[in-house]
């Protein structure tokens, strides 16, 4: 398989989004351009589809293709005569020149740095095929699979290998665009959305099909809501709201049942039971513990979270009652489950399969042919659980053309091919929130993990401190998907060690940012407080000589009432008082008065000169005491 011709095909899709055409017409030029130059001995569905996976790498039902010719026939470029075509004018293809050499220079572009951030951040030297090959097996994880009406699920080739590390490392490169790079990062959603795009070429049903799902209520799984609140970090919330959004401006319903209430609860409340313990792990504890939550906003979170969903419009749907004639056998299903999902919580089997047999009890022996006629889906991000669904509902009527469970993307996929410019950012989000999720280690990659932790502590390779950092760290994870790419053959006490030393290193260089901006901190709170104190020093400054200003003032003025009341007894002892004038009466007084304040001195040993600086003393005290309290300044 040529993986250039596939991510150039699909960048040649996205070309065409814009136009408003019919899904299957995005096809046509790439058929145009087979027969012209193909070199085709027989045309039919069958040759035709061959030569569309060797030229463009696309991997196009045979159904599909035959919609395009049978078009072509009616237009008069084609004949048909026992099931062969035939080319009966001139085939005019569109010069694609211009669009091709920019499809292409996007592609060197997206392939070229990818291999760059391979070598230098996980030391893998790529070349331009295999670069390919994983961008190729990272979209791969984009698909539609589990529904009947699309004939594959997905339209890209199989790419032969391994593919969890390649899964891995475009998800590092993916991020790294996203924060470092947002042109790149375009350049690279370019082929993404021409990958969803070629999701509709796989369905030559499509547009016969309802543009709105208001026929329809999406039944959410625990997982899904969970993501919806937030507890799984900001990007799945995001691609979660989007989807949310997108399906009830399309007039569809979402919805839970009262069973995965009781289960999103006990999930929520479990992580919170578990988030101060060292045997807690999982998604939710995982992004509690990153993210400073604690146990009582989980518990709280918790207690508003059947309220907050109501407030979205996803209200809870009372779980259906058992009517047998409507019932699944729930052990032939619950086999099926086993082969396709690990359990870790044997309740969580419960739920999943009361959620398929509540679907069968809603759509009440009806038989839809389309999602949008399915009256109820139940919708999850686990497509294990949506495969044996799948699987299982084969052999029965009701679900034999449309699944009873499918995943949120196929959700995400077909809603926005029927409004792509009506949720621009949704291809976006759901890239973000599978490179975000594709970066945690897997339950199974984690708990070999920790065994070989285990036995580096037991050998005593490692220390009691050094093996609960490698348990506990928010860094570990990420540290460890690094230098593995979530292979278990990688998982050696070298990549240990390496994991723990660059942990440890990074909680060092943490402990020392912290410490830096604490000392910065604190220095600037040291220099707040200085410049209050100066400022309120100089405050209590001014109010003081102001106030010592105004009690010298009204000291001096009572010392010179003091002299001349003792000047007036000298007076009055040289006027002989011969007659009662107005002016000898008011002599007398000034005298008595001057008589009781010369007592009063002799007693408390006041004089004119000390009554002036004990009255401004006291005087001023008063008045700065006074100013203060006014102010609100402390003394």
């Amino acid at each position: 398989m040529n993986s250039e011709s596939t991510l150039t095909s699909l960048a040649m899709l996205k070309v065409n989004i814009d136009q408003g055409k019919d899904y299957l017409e995005y096809l046509r030029p790439f058929i145009l351009r087979v027969l012209k130059h193909g070199q085709l001995k027989i045309i039919n569905d069958s040759s035709v589809s061959l030569k569309l996976r060797e030229e463009h790498g696309l991997e196009i039902p045979r159904r599909s293709v035959q919609i395009i010719l049978q078009r072509l026939v009616k237009v008069g470029l084609l004949q048909k005569s026992e099931g062969v075509f035939y080319v009966v004018r001139e085939i005019e293809e569109k010069d694609w020149t211009a669009e091709n050499a920019a499809a292409s220079r996007k592609i060197s572009s997206v392939v070229h740095w990818f291999r760059e951030f391979a070598k230098e951040s996980a030391n893998r030297e790529l070349d331009d095929d295999t670069a390919m090959d994983c961008l190729v097996v990272f979209l791969s994880k984009f698909s539609i699979p589990c529904m009947k009406a699309y004939l594959r699920g997905t339209a890209l080739p199989e790419v032969n290998g391994n593919g969890s590390w390649k899964i891995v490392l475009v998800s590092q490169y993916v991020q790294n665009l996203q924060k470092t790079d947002p042109g790149r990062f375009e350049n690279f959603m370019v082929i993404v959305q021409g990958h969803m795009l070629a999701n509709a070429l796989l369905c030559p049903d499509l547009q016969s099909v309802s543009s709105t799902y208001k026929e329809v209520t999406f039944y959410f799984d625990t997982p899904l809501l969970v993501q919806y609140l937030g507890l799984e970090g900001v990007e799945k919330q995001q691609s979660c709201n989007d989807l949310v959004a997108l399906v009830q401006r399309l007039d569809g319903k979402v919805s839970f049942f009262t069973h995965t209430r009781d289960e999103l609860l006990n999930v929520i409340n479990g992580a919170a039971e578990y988030i101060d313990s060292p045997k807690g792990r999982g998604a939710v504890i995982f992004e509690a513990r990153r993210a400073g939550t604690s146990r009582s906003d989980l518990v709280l979170t918790a207690q508003n979270a059947v309220e907050k969903l109501a407030a979205s419009g996803i209200e809870a749907h009372p779980t259906p009652g058992y009517i047998h004639e409507f019932q699944i056998e729930e052990t032939t299903f619950s086999d099926a489950l086993n082969d396709e999902v690990n359990y870790y919580n044997p309740n969580a089997r419960e739920y999943d399969i009361n959620s398929v047999r509540s679907i069968y009890v809603l759509r009440k022996g009806t038989c839809p042919h389309t999602v949008e006629k399915a009256k109820a889906v139940f919708v999850t991000n686990n497509t294990g659980f949506s495969k044996a669904a799948y699987e299982y509902g084969k052999k029965i009527e009701q679900s034999r053309e449309v699944s009873t469970v499918i995943t949120d993307f196929s959700l995400a996929n077909t809603a926005w091919l029927k409004a792509p410019q009506g949720a621009p950012s949704l291809p976006r989000r759901e890239v973000l929130a599978f490179a975000y999720a594709a970066l945690r280690p897997t339950s199974e990659f984690w708990e070999k993990f920790l065994a070989e932790a285990d036995k580096l502590q037991k050998s005593g390779t490692i220390t009691p401190r050094d093996h609960q950092i490698l348990r506990s760290s928010l860094h570990v994870q990420e540290e460890l998907m690094k230098l593995t790419l979530g292979e278990d053959a990688a998982l050696t006490e070298e990549k240990i060690t390496e994991t723990l030393n660059r942990v440890v290193s990074e909680i060092k260089k943490e402990d020392s940012h912290k410490l830096d901006l604490s000392e910065k901190a604190r220095g600037e709170a040291e220099r707040k407080f200085q410049d209050a104190l100066t400022r309120n020093e100089s405050i209590k400054e001014k109010i003081y000589w102001r106030c010592d200003k105004t009690a010298k003032r009204e000291a001096l003025l009572l010392s010179i009432l003091i002299w001349i009341s003792q000047g007036a007894v000298a007076v009055v002892g040289v006027i002989k008082l011969t007659n009662q004038s107005e002016l000898g009466w008011a002599l007398l007084s000034v005298a008595g008065v001057s008589g009781l304040l010369r007592l009063a001195g002799t007693f408390w040993d006041l004089k004119p000169l000390k009554v002036y600086s004990l009255f401004r003393e006291w005087r001023c005290h008063g008045l700065v005491q006074k100013e203060n309290s006014a102010l609100g300044i402390d003394e």
